[in-house]
């Protein structure tokens, strides 16, 4: 085989072995812990009616931030959905974040605040830009909708608030 040749076979393998998708149900998750109690685990907090709303986000990020305050301006429209906001940063970050964008969501019933202490919501998730939403059906726990990169609430809402 060519120099080429085997450089061009490695980058077909290592392409077929990492073209991993997003999951169309709800995978199970085992590191991934509430940022103000880590007692408990993300699996055993997903309801099981309404809507599940996965959100990967970057306190830092300023599309993050953008889609964090239009969730808080817009939560008590969407009472029917479950938000779990999943960053991979400390609680001090996490705070930050709440404080500077989206203090409607403090002391929210459904919305939450988890940490990722590995890389499992990227391993199963496989998001693709910052902020990473998910919208899964509470009952079923199929994906409705996946938005990568959007930071306009007003976008997502109607894929939250179907029937």
């Amino acid at each position: 085989m060519t120099k080429i040749g085997f450089i061009t076979f490695f980058i077909a393998l290592f392409n077929c072995c990492n073209a991993q998708q997003m999951p169309s149900s709800l995978p199970s998750f085992s590191s991934i812990y509430p940022v103000y109690d880590d007692k408990l685990i993300l699996q055993e907090q997903l309801p099981s009616k309404g809507k599940i709303v996965l959100i990967f986000y970057d306190p830092g990020c300023g599309h993050c931030q953008q889609l964090g305050a239009g969730v808080s301006k817009y939560v008590d429209k969407l009472k029917d959905a479950s938000f779990f906001f999943i960053s991979m940063h400390d609680k001090e970050y996490v705070d930050g974040f709440i404080n500077m964008f989206a203090k409607g969501l403090k002391g929210k019933k459904n919305v939450s605040f988890w940490k990722d202490h590995g890389v499992e919501f990227i391993e199963k998730m496989v998001p693709e830009n910052y902020p990473a939403s998910y919208i899964y059906d509470g009952r079923t726990k199929k994906m409705i909708k996946s938005f990568q990169g959007e930071s306009d609430i007003t976008k997502i809402m109607p894929f939250i608030q179907q029937q």
